[in-house]
């Protein structure tokens, strides 16, 4: 049978990186006078069997090509994964092979690709989704909050300190674990931060950083009217019910200016035709979403003059080669 067995693989070609922890293969294979449904179809990379499938589809090019019956099954989908993760990447060996009721198998592809390693557990949420995971996943365990970064954005910390006064008294609203305030103190501002998770409040003790603490329940920040000269509230307007009350706490505790930083959702109608959701707008918490109308109009309704651009360019660009920004930020006058 090896010499009459013709085949063709697809995807993907020679010399395409793969992933150890997704290697989906698709072509054809054809073996006269053997019975399709009872063909069996293995991928090796070097010694190791990656994937499997005895499920033949009908590819009528194929049929064509071949001068075969316009029913005769030719066409393979496989999904496979090493069995164990790569720990670097390297050239390797593809090879598929066929057998049939005979028991024989027969290789009709061998070619080279290039092995790299997923690195699921490196990666947002890897151990979630990893490829060998058999718990159903529910909403939860999707559509979570992480633990708050412990690392300030460059991009933000560059903004925040174009866009404050100099030496200004700072109140940093929803703090988190305060990454900002350690360059703001160094600049020679006055930082305060206000939170209401029990965890940050930890981190901030712990890091010996000015902080009070905020009552889920009370309707008011816990500061004094125009207390500060200004108000620094990143990622953090997106998480609040009421939005409006929230903008106008803010702009009761400052005399000059706020400054606000919130997810993009004008990216998504761009993102669309690749597919793609930015992974921060799936934190679950998340109950407002921002274009850069409605940002203003709200910040508006509390502060004399608003003005709001993108940062935070996405990695991908739209079809048409176009650069989007992941984040809105707005500069807010009291």
């Amino acid at each position: 049978m090896s010499n009459d067995l013709t085949g063709h693989l697809d995807s993907p070609v020679p010399g395409e990186s793969i992933y150890d922890a997704a290697i989906f293969l698709s072509g054809w294979v054809y073996a006269p006078d053997h019975d399709p449904a009872r063909c069996r179809v293995r991928a090796f990379l070097e010694d190791d069997c990656v994937a499997e499938t005895q499920l033949l589809f009908n590819r009528p090019d194929v049929c064509r090509h071949l001068a075969l019956s316009p029913c005769v099954p030719t066409g393979f989908r496989m999904l496979g994964k090493t069995p164990t993760a790569a720990n670097q990447a390297r050239e390797v060996t593809l090879r598929l092979a066929a057998s049939y009721n005979d028991g024989a198998e027969h290789t009709f592809v061998r070619q080279g690709l290039r092995l790299l390693p997923a690195a699921l557990k490196r990666r947002p949420h890897g151990e979630v989704v990893r490829p060998d995971n058999t718990t159903l996943l529910h909403r939860e365990n999707i559509y979570g909050s992480g633990p708050p970064i412990e690392q300030p954005s460059d991009e933000v910390g560059r903004l925040i300190n174009e866009y404050l006064p100099a030496n200004a008294s700072v109140v940093d609203v929803g703090c988190g674990a305060g990454v900002y305030a350690p360059g703001l103190i160094a600049r020679g501002h006055v930082w305060l931060g206000l939170e209401t998770n029990p965890h940050c409040a930890e981190i901030l003790e712990r890091q010996q950083l000015p902080h009070r603490l905020v009552d889920p329940a009370s309707r008011r920040l816990p500061c004094a009217d125009q207390e500060w000269d200004c108000a620094i509230c990143i990622e953090v307007l997106e998480h609040i019910s009421e939005p409006e009350l929230f903008a106008r706490e803010i702009r009761r505790v400052i005399r000059s200016r706020a400054l606000f930083s919130v997810p993009n959702i004008e990216v998504l109608p761009y993102l669309h035709e690749w597919a793609v959701v930015p992974w921060h707008m799936l934190e679950a918490d998340h109950k407002n979403f921002f274009t850069r109308a409605s940002l203003r109009s709200l910040l508006e309704k509390s502060f004399r003059r608003v003005e709001v651009f993108p940062y935070a360019e996405h990695p991908l660009r739209t079809r048409d080669g176009v650069t989007l920004h992941a984040h809105l930020f707005a500069v807010a006058a009291a």
